[in-house]
């Protein structure tokens, strides 16, 4: 039986100031890696996002979309799934960082207030809009706060890619302690990243709703993924 590969942590240099690759590269490689689908989650206004913040509100949500337009117009191209989301970043919580699925560019436009949320203020709200949180890399940065997030977001990343392992231990016994369903992640900026995280189904999802389901369902394996690496002279 096929074994459908997706990544849920992932930025593009569209909308992150970090990202290295556009949607599309990214896609057109986790094509190569045998992945059914992905979620671009670039970081928010709050977080290191590339939009300048002068904008328009509606079209700094305009822009900030681009990488996942991007990735979703090749993956359509070529038969990979890609879903928009973001990364939320709540500096009143310690800095800690929240990957949102199932919130749509439009439902950010008409709500601009989020920014200013407290992390728990902010998880009510995407669950009110039928949306999903997780939480990234828990133990990245000194200070950052997960005891009052127990029983609210929808899953821990217990396994980032680009942590060291002492942290992704630590996330992992945060989310064992409070009975949190688990996910891997890559954390993915280029396209020349090596290991990654990743989901693996033996049911191909057709919605965030479908995939959340089976996450907290215990019905998906994490999974570690080696991609081959891409010699200089490839694009």
């Amino acid at each position: 039986m096929k074994k459908h590969l997706y990544e849920l942590h992932l930025h593009t240099v569209q909308g992150s100031k970090c990202g290295k690759s556009t949607g599309a590269e990214h896609v057109r490689r986790y094509a190569d890696l045998g992945y059914t689908g992905l979620i671009v989650t670039d970081h928010f206004f709050n977080g290191n996002c590339a939009v300048p913040p002068d904008l328009p509100w509606d079209e700094q949500i305009r822009l900030f979309a681009k990488g996942y337009e991007d990735a979703k117009n090749e993956g359509d191209k070529i038969g990979l799934q890609v879903w928009f989301g973001y990364e939320f970043q709540c500096k009143t919580n310690g800095w800690n960082h929240y990957p949102t699925y199932g919130i749509s560019p439009e439902t950010l436009i008409a709500h601009p207030e989020i920014t200013s949320m407290r992390v728990k203020e902010y998880v009510d709200w995407v669950h009110s809009q039928g949306g999903y949180v997780t939480h990234a890399h828990p133990f990245r940065l000194p200070g950052s706060t997960v005891i009052e997030l127990a029983k609210e977001v929808d899953a821990v990343e217990i396994l980032n890619a680009n942590r060291p392992d002492e942290e992704n231990e630590l996330a992992e016994g945060y989310a064992k302690l409070f009975s949190l369903p688990a996910v891997y992640g890559s954390d993915c900026h280029s396209v020349k990243q090596i290991r990654r995280g990743a989901i693996s189904s033996d049911v191909k999802f057709e919605t965030i709703d479908q995939m959340f389901a089976a996450i907290k369902a215990g019905e998906i394996e994490n999974v570690i993924v080696e991609a081959p690496k891409i010699e200089e002279t490839e694009k």
